[in-house]
């Protein structure tokens, strides 16, 4: 009985973990409100296939791709900043106006402590020819001019830093710029939606580009990568392992998925699902 239950307690704890792990959040900037409102949302149907990692987590199908706003989210978890940023709208609608905001005050930066006196330093060849003079020279020693110092760095003046903002009022009128940036955010949600479908992976993360695996090379990283997590207890063992296998993930990456390794329950779960079919 002490062994069941010491067996279900491990069980139980993985769960814990498996379930913390795919709490997935990033830190990328949210659509602005203007956004969200003037271009709605363009959401994809749910599927099964394709992998999603975000900062390190697995994250389990089913998938559900969508535009929201300027923004790509999937399964509501936001995996993109602004793909054409809502500026970029405004600036193309008549009576725009620019507002300039200074954030901070311009002038010179704060004048550092009066600097030590900088010793007079010879170079080498220089102390070598004097000691040879010390040596086989019966003469008065001749005193060397002393050498100029280096003057004390002055501060530079401090750059203003100015906020720009666009805003107009009236109604947002659709042109064929605006079409044009609404086009390329939905061709991205496409594209992520059909590589998904075809067996793809992703790994989105506000801290990276996003990596984007085909098929083929999502299928090679998947059929090690469980098993490295499993058998890595410390990140140097990991990301050795993970180069070894030629994954192309940046430190960044690593210490993402590392910090998530416990997901290898998941992801050997649905490798051992996929491979019963």
């Amino acid at each position: 009985m002490t062994g069941s239950k010491s067996l279900a307690a491990a069980a139980f704890a993985a769960t814990i973990l498996t379930v913390a792990a795919t709490q997935a959040k990033t830190d990328f900037p949210h659509a602005p409100v203007a956004a969200v409102k003037t271009l709605k949302a363009s959401v994809g149907k749910q599927f099964n296939a394709g992998w999603v990692f975000v900062d390190g987590k697995y994250i389990d199908p089913p998938y559900q791709v969508k535009r929201y706003g300027n923004v790509i989210k999937i399964n509501d978890v936001q995996v993109t900043g602004e793909v054409v940023p809502w500026s970029a709208f405004i600036k193309t609608q008549d009576g725009v106006k620019v507002t300039k905001t200074p954030s901070g005050e311009t002038g010179a930066e704060p004048e550092a402590a009066p600097a030590a006196e900088a010793p007079v330093v010879e170079s080498a060849d220089d102390s070598w020819e004097d000691s040879l003079d010390d040596l086989f020279d019966d003469g008065p020693a001749v005193k060397k001019p002393a050498k100029k110092q280096a003057a004390a760095s002055k501060p530079r003046p401090k750059k203003p830093s100015v906020t720009v903002s666009y805003t107009f009022d009236g109604e947002f009128v659709h042109n064929d710029i605006t079409k044009g940036y609404l086009e390329r955010i939905n061709r991205l949600r496409t594209k992520i939606d059909g590589n998904l479908r075809s067996g793809g992976c992703y790994f989105f993360s506000s801290e990276y580009p996003m990596v984007a695996m085909d098929a083929g090379a999502a299928r090679h990283v998947l059929e090690h990568l469980p098993e490295i997590m499993k058998q890595s207890f410390d990140r140097e063992t990991f990301a050795q392992k993970v180069h070894a296998a030629s994954m192309p993930f940046s430190e960044v990456a690593i210490d993402q998925l590392f910090r998530n390794r416990v997901d290898h329950f998941k992801l050997a779960a649905r490798l051992r699902r996929l491979r019963a079919y």
